[in-house]
């Protein structure tokens, strides 16, 4: 049986797992349709593609873009030019928002007693910084046992040390996955159904849902298949895999059907 999975993440955003590492892993729960999808970074895949080439994986560039409309409004671009300059430098501003963002967060923390710096967080180069880090940097502390608490208690919406997101808005992610000759896909619509407006973002450019996704019931991915339908999108598959230690640690997948992927299938190497 054939399993694509188009959603996960690496050490080059908030996962933790190199990308090479990501596609062994991959290779041993039998994906055969695979992307890596970091968050507003595209650095990976300099990594991620031989190692899947080696390991017999197709698979599409990916890249996952935060907006500001929503904590998990996030835009997938698949078939992207992960060496598009547009593109780069457009990634690079939105990452430079959540380095304001994170240093704010640490403000707050600071307030409460925590005292940890940016320079303390890991080593990010060119890579995306978000609150999982701080998450982590509070676990090396011994201040929570794990990212989930310290988000419950500090970091997640109506927490002490929360900050809205300051990324882009929809319409300009999804403008930054079209510059860049992709196709945009509304993540895990599940979680953004109160804010969701397929007409206005199909409008914009949007191409597809993420209808099949671990937190849908069966119920939800039908609903979401009957909308993708109702509003001309396709639909793609993921699992949003972050790795051993972040509490989204278990590689799967879903069934391939060519019937249901034909449209992002046209986007595999």
């Amino acid at each position: 049986m054939a399993l694509i999975n188009l959603h996960n993440h690496s050490t080059f955003s908030d996962g933790t797992l190199t990308p090479a590492a990501l596609a062994r892993e991959a290779a041993r729960a039998g994906i055969t349709y695979f992307s890596l999808t970091d968050h507003d970074m595209t650095g990976g895949w300099g990594e991620m593609e031989p190692a899947l080439k080696e390991a017999g994986i197709r698979y599409c560039y990916g890249v996952e873009i935060s907006t500001c409309l929503h904590e998990n409004l996030h835009i997938l671009g698949y078939g992207i030019d992960p060496a598009d300059a547009g593109l780069a430098e457009r990634l690079a501003e939105f990452r430079g928002r959540r380095v304001v963002r994170i240093k704010r967060i640490l403000e707050l923390l600071k307030g409460l007693g925590i005292n940890i710096a940016f320079e303390d967080l890991p080593d990010r180069g060119n890579r995306t910084v978000g609150r999982p880090h701080v998450a982590d940097a509070m676990r090396a502390l011994k201040l929570v046992p794990n990212r989930s608490q310290a988000f419950k208690r500090y970091l997640a919406p109506g927490a002490p040390a929360y900050v809205s997101p300051n990324g882009p808005t929809v319409e300009e992610a999804i403008k930054a996955v079209k510059d860049a000759g992709g196709k945009a896909v509304l993540a895990h619509p599940g979680v953004v159904a109160k804010v969701m407006d397929l007409p206005a973002w199909r409008d914009a450019g949007l191409d597809g849902i993420e209808a099949f996704y671990p937190a849908h019931t069966g119920a939800a991915i039908r609903e979401f298949n009957s909308l993708a339908g109702r509003y001309g999108l396709f639909v793609t598959a993921g699992v949003d895999f972050h790795g051993p230690g972040s509490e989204r640690d278990r590689m799967s997948g879903f069934e391939y059907s060519e019937e249901t992927f034909r449209e992002v299938s046209k986007l595999f190497i």
